[in-house]
């Protein structure tokens, strides 16, 4: 028995001393990854110290390293790694942590009196001694001749997924170890750049959406991949490297949110699979919750929820599309290539995350590579999907060309009579305009110049100048002055009312000779004066329907021109004819020669011309424009019939039969 335990314990002391060699560095030494090389040890507390940790690794407490890259998993834990090497040719080694996204890194480098202690990670800025750009790279000191091997202790941990690619190289074959891995990650860059700015200008040309959400995906996929995973973050300066770091979710997040609203879109899932519109949410709902996870600190928890999205989302998004596709949607086509190709590839990153499938450095490119040729082939696909609405577009326009053309004929019909419209529209313009112009110049010289008489009047009886023979007198003589005033103003009130408030016809059913006779009686001193008669040839109960103050304003202005354009001892006649539904009503009046009206001024509706009557009465011709709007509101229009020795206006009313 005793010698059994003997024999297992030399094996142990052989499997964790013997088969650890040194790390032989020279000029041929291969620029790959030592995992199986190292021995490490789980500090699940991240509180030992260096000198605690050599001597756990004297007490044969390190693990040797089963894996060319070390997985130690999603932990808090830190861990203590040695490395042992011996440099041959006495030369510049390079020890390198080929990942950038470790957070904290301490490097423990021997020197002749104890250790250098180097810190640094993704989360510090740059140090001496440590070339930290999307991998960390440890210059050691020279070894002196045959001095054996050397040790460096590092203690890595990290608040995700920590993979461990352990390089070491010399001066010889540090620089072409890199260069591969450097072209084949400016390829996908330039490619991720290339198809952001092409398709965020459709956007801006187009105004579809779908360009916006898949810009939005490549653009934080990029930062994600590029900056966090790929480490380029450097490149934007210190602070957006710790940002992104600390937050790397956040960009997931959001290119998860932005890639299903693409999908979405891209898909039609309004029309092709409606129910699919939940699980969408659903997804949506998910990666929100990863994002505010993120922002709160729990990188750990954020980066479990990455996995669980990034598989689940891919296989319903890419089943989505299939089943578009077998509808017939054809643009679907590239993009069930797409998303077949993007699973493929986030199964077998996370199956190696998961430490199912060993780690190798190509498996860093899985997600590079993978998205770069899914987002290639989403853009076939919009590619295509714009090739079918264009195509649907082109057979549209074809059908409506015949009825473009057909419609021309007609609008050039149209605008040519709008345009003959709009031309006499500006010629009545201009007309009304004159008139305004010319009316108030009347207005201000005739109104003003009787008020001027009046007001002298009574300044000369203020001092006492007259007596009151005189001042009878004077008023006498500017009494045709007053009644002209009143009868302007009456019929400037009613006109600037209509401009303002426009007419507001108002028709009821009324007695006309009664209206007639009762106007008769307001104008009986003027006819007196001049010794005029007024004959009414008209019968009882003459009923009419329309507005009776429009009507009263009308007969009040064609009797008052009747009394100024008669001679003195002739008579004024109003009469009518009829039929079974209208009554004509006419004013006649007579007039010689020398007094007659300019048949111009009465027939022209544009003309505001002042008169004067047969006794020097006044008028600024707004009376019969009056007269014509009212005539015309009520369904008539005012004639004019002009002959040697008399004047007739004559409308039309509807009337009542009793």
């Amino acid at each position: 028995m005793r010698l059994i335990t003997l024999l297992l314990f030399f094996l142990g002391y052989l499997n964790v001393n013997t088969f650890a060699q040194p790390i032989r560095l020279d000029a041929h030494t291969p620029h790959h990854n030592l995992g199986k090389a190292l021995t490490y040890f789980e500090d699940k507390n991240a509180s030992l110290k260096l000198s605690q940790v050599i001597s756990l690794e004297k007490a044969g407490k390190f693990q040797q390293g089963q894996k060319e890259i070390l997985n130690l998993g999603n932990t808090k834990s830190a861990f203590w790694l040695k490395v042992e090497y011996l440099s041959v040719n006495n030369t510049r080694d390079y020890l390198i942590i080929d990942v950038p996204n470790i957070e904290h890194i301490d490097a423990y480098i021997p020197v002749k009196k104890g250790f250098i202690h180097r810190r640094t990670g993704a989360l510090y800025p740059a140090v001496p001694g440590v070339i930290s750009t999307n991998n960390y790279i440890f210059s050691l000191p020279a070894q002196a001749e045959n001095t054996g091997p050397s040790s460096i202790w590092l203690r890595v941990k990290t608040n995700n997924i920590m993979l461990l690619p352990i390089k070491m190289a010399t001066s010889e074959n540090f620089l072409p170890g890199q260069s591969v891995k450097s072209k084949l990650q400016a390829i996908y860059i330039g490619v991720l750049l290339t198809l952001f700015l092409f398709n965020i200008f459709l956007y801006f040309s187009m105004k579809d959406r779908t360009y916006l959400y898949y810009s939005l995906y490549v653009f934080s996929l990029a930062l994600y991949v590029v900056g966090y995973l790929r480490g380029y973050s450097y490149l934007l300066g210190n602070n957006f490297k710790m940002f992104i770091n600390l937050y790397p979710h956040l960009l997931l997040s959001i290119s998860s949110i932005s890639c299903i609203l693409f999908s979405k879109k891209i898909l039609n899932l309004k029309t092709t699979l409606p129910r699919a519109i939940q699980v969408c949410n659903f997804l949506i709902g998910i990666s929100i919750l990863m994002f505010l996870t993120s922002i709160a600190g729990y990188k750990s928890i954020s980066a479990t929820l990455a996995q669980y999205i990034s598989i689940s989302s891919s296989v319903i998004l890419w089943t989505l599309g299939l089943m578009a596709y077998k509808k017939g949607y054809s643009p679907a086509r590239y993009y069930v290539l797409a998303w077949t190709f993007i699973a493929l590839t986030i199964i077998a990153a996370v199956l190696s995350m998961e430490g199912i499938f060993d780690y190798h450095d190509y498996s860093f490119e899985f997600v590079p590579v993978g998205s770069t040729i899914e987002l290639l082939l989403l853009a076939f696909a919009l590619g295509d999907r714009y090739r079918s609405i264009i195509s649907k577009e082109r057979i549209t326009r074809e059908e409506n060309l015949l009825l473009v053309q057909s419609q021309n004929q007609r609008l050039e019909e149209q605008v040519a009579d709008r345009t003959l419209k709009l031309s006499e529209s500006i010629v009545q313009l201009k007309d009304s305009n004159a008139v305004k112009n010319k009316l108030f110049s009347i207005i201000a010289h005739d109104l003003r110049s009787p008020f001027n008489s009046l007001v002298s009047i009574f300044s000369l009886k203020d001092m006492n100048l007259l007596n009151l023979d005189e001042l009878k007198m004077l008023l006498n003589e500017n009494k045709k002055s007053i009644d002209t005033i009143h009868n302007t103003l009456n019929n400037l009130l009613y006109w600037a009312k209509s401009q303002m408030e426009g007419l507001n016809t108002q028709p009821s059913a009324f007695d006309l000779k009664l209206l007639i006779a009762d106007l008769v009686l307001v104008y009986s001193p003027l006819t007196q004066l001049k010794g005029l008669r007024i004959d009414l040839e008209l019968p009882d109960n003459l009923i009419v329907y329309a507005d009776e103050n429009q009507i009263q304003l009308v007969f009040r202005n064609l009797i008052d021109n009747a009394i100024k354009f008669s001679a003195a001892s002739q008579s004024i006649k109003i009469s009518l004819t009829e039929d079974h539904h209208h009554t004509e009503i006419y004013v006649s009046n007579p007039i010689s020669d020398a007094r007659g009206p300019n048949i111009q001024n009465l027939t022209n509706p544009n003309t505001f011309e002042a008169s004067y009557g047969t006794g020097q009465e006044k008028g600024i011709g707004l009376g019969l424009h009056l007269c014509r709007e009212y005539i015309k509101a009520n369904g008539s229009e005012l004639k004019v019939k002009l002959t040697d020795s008399s004047v007739s206006f004559s409308f039309q009313l509807p009337k009542i039969n009793s």
